[in-house]
């Protein structure tokens, strides 16, 4: 699986559609994964889409959605992607280096979230 990032990408966006999709749902716990291969961008969002991204999130969060950021790379992750991921969802993020590694670094943070549900 090759991933190369491309324009077009309004997170805050689909994160606040997906936001009340699941909130119309009866499940008590509800937990959201967005898969990102880099910075939220399109025409006339820049900047302003680190910010819309970060803001959903805090909005999703306080109505009892946990939100996880997973970021896919294709090689190292450099410290500017990280601090923007960390700027955008805190503590709750993944840094995937590789597709190669996502069940690996990803099976933990699963399987905590499945037992919070139960």
């Amino acid at each position: 699986m090759q991933l190369e990032p491309e324009e077009d990408n309004r997170d805050g966006f689909s994160i606040r559609v997906m936001a009340e999709k699941m909130l119309a749902r009866r499940e008590k716990h509800k937990f959201l994964l967005v898969f990102s291969d880099g910075e939220p961008a399109a025409a006339h969002y820049e900047q302003n889409g680190i910010v819309d991204t970060h803001v959903a999130v805090s909005e999703a969060r306080k109505r009892g959605i946990e939100v996880v950021g997973m970021f896919l790379s294709d090689g190292v992750i450099d410290e500017r992607e990280d601090k923007m991921m960390e700027n955008i969802y805190g503590r709750e993020r993944l840094m995937v280096p590789d597709v190669s590694e996502l069940p690996e670094l990803f099976t933990p943070i699963l399987k905590k979230l499945l037992l919070r549900a139960i």
